[in-house]
């Protein structure tokens, strides 16, 4: 029973780990994880007792680097902290009130139970940290893990480097409580105040989180003015163009209509070439994608598309977007929608800068099940569509190929939004899907 007892405690970390980190995992990795867990905590507790956890910790960072496409993040260690921590603080708290429960229900029974209590007390935190995560989440907004990652320096190392101070100060007084059978007053009051010393570093990191988002929002405000100022310049640019036409436009159908009636075949050309011809790639020029933005109604990704326009133009890059019908609402958080849809623009406009043709096609779907932004750009590169995603992996050099690694980590995030990419013809395409079932804003 002894052994069943450690057995269920190993695998309660890694069920806390899973819950608190949300990594996806197949079937194959979870006996495969599993197996590996309880050889490995079993053999270490068998010999250095509750230290044996710190093992595990090493389990975790493995997990989150092949999770992390093979990267140590500031995140990997978070998880495995976590999951030492609050195993053994949930674990401390329920042993009494589970022993006294046990006791209770089955004293007026002669069975032999003294086992039974630490079964249930094994099984308890990882139950008890999925329904206090459940009911965090359905009442706190997510923190964002890309956001997080970015930001390590000034939420996850701190909290961090603090869950392993209090992993420190907690398995010395675990050891001498198993050892001894009972915990001193003072282990008590110690142990209560790394526990409210874990809440007080979980509160830190919203804080912080909180900070940091009110800041990126407030940053995100102002450059959404000044792309609607750019936006507003260019229609009032484009409507000058068009009052300009429309003054002409009598003269040049005139000129015309002169020629067809007597047959001036070499008037009716030469008015062709040098007014309407010109007219035709005027009204093909970059300028008049922005016509189509009339047909998006929300104003934060409006604001972007004409950046990325604009940005496009002066690298001398056509844009080609089609917005057919209205559309009045985005099927997914806006935030972390526009920090992708940004993402795949600028890599369409700097592959597309690079080729003869120079070319982007910005295309906005919509049915009743989903909603679709396909980004095509003219591409000159070979690219391992496998390895999209990866950390680090780019076709432009070392230190590049963060922008779809984050994209990758935005929709893990999201159960209603997924990425089909394609490549042929020296074209280069990506597609996000948003669908309706998912948030919308």
């Amino acid at each position: 029973m002894y052994n069943l007892i450690i057995i269920i405690q190993i695998l309660s970390f890694f069920f806390i780990y899973k819950s608190i980190s949300q990594y996806s995992f197949t079937f194959k990795e979870v006996v495969s994880w599993l197996a590996i867990f309880v050889l490995i905590g079993f053999v270490s507790a068998y010999f250095i007792g509750v230290w044996g956890a710190i093992t595990l910790f090493f389990c975790f960072l493995g997990i989150s680097y092949f999770k992390s496409h093979k990267t140590l993040t500031a995140l990997g260690f978070f998880y495995g902290a976590y999951a030492l921590v609050i195993n053994s603080f949930i674990g401390y708290l329920a042993a009494d009130p589970i022993t006294r429960l046990i006791e209770f229900v089955f004293r007026p029974f002669s069975a032999d139970v003294d086992y039974l209590p630490y079964l249930v007390t094994a099984m308890a935190p990882p139950v008890i940290n999925e329904a206090g995560l459940r009911l965090v989440r359905r009442y706190v907004p997510q923190l964002n893990k890309v956001t997080l990652q970015e930001s390590g320096k000034f939420i996850l190392f701190p909290v961090t480097v603090l869950f392993i101070v209090i992993i420190i100060s907690v398995y010395p007084i675990l050891t001498i409580g198993n050892s001894s059978g009972e915990f001193k007053a003072f282990h008590r009051t110690l142990l209560i105040s790394m526990w409210l010393l874990f809440v007080a570093a979980l509160l830190y990191m919203q804080f912080q989180y909180n900070r940091i988002q009110r800041r990126e929002t407030a940053k995100a405000k102002g450059e959404q003015l000044e792309q609607l100022k750019d936006y507003t310049a260019q229609l009032e640019k484009i409507y000058d163009d068009f009052r300009g036409f429309r003054h002409d436009y009598a003269n040049i159908l005139l000129t015309l209509e002169e020629g067809i009636y007597r047959e001036d075949w070499q008037q009716v050309k030469q008015v062709y070439e040098q007014t309407v011809k010109p007219t035709g790639l005027l009204l093909r020029k970059n300028e008049y994608s922005f016509v189509k933005l009339r047909n998006l109604h929300v104003s934060e990704v409006k604001s972007i598309l004409a950046a990325k326009i604009m940005m496009a133009q002066q690298m001398q890059t056509d844009v080609t977007l089609e917005i057919e019908e209205p559309i009045y609402l985005i099927h997914m958080e806006l935030v972390p929608f526009i920090r992708i849809l940004s993402i795949l623009l600028d890599n369409a406009i700097e592959a597309a800068a690079m080729t003869e043709e120079a070319r982007i096609w910005i295309v906005l779907l919509e049915d009743s099940a989903v909603q679709r932004i396909k980004i095509t750009n003219s591409s000159g590169e070979q690219l391992s569509l496998r390895r999209l995603g990866e950390r680090g992996y780019s076709s432009k050099g070392k230190g590049r190929g963060l922008g779809l690694f984050n994209v990758q980590q935005i929709l893990q995030e999201n159960n209603f939004a997924s990425l089909e990419t394609e490549a042929k013809s020296a074209l280069f395409s990506q597609t996000l899907i948003l669908r309706k079932t998912g948030e919308r804003q």
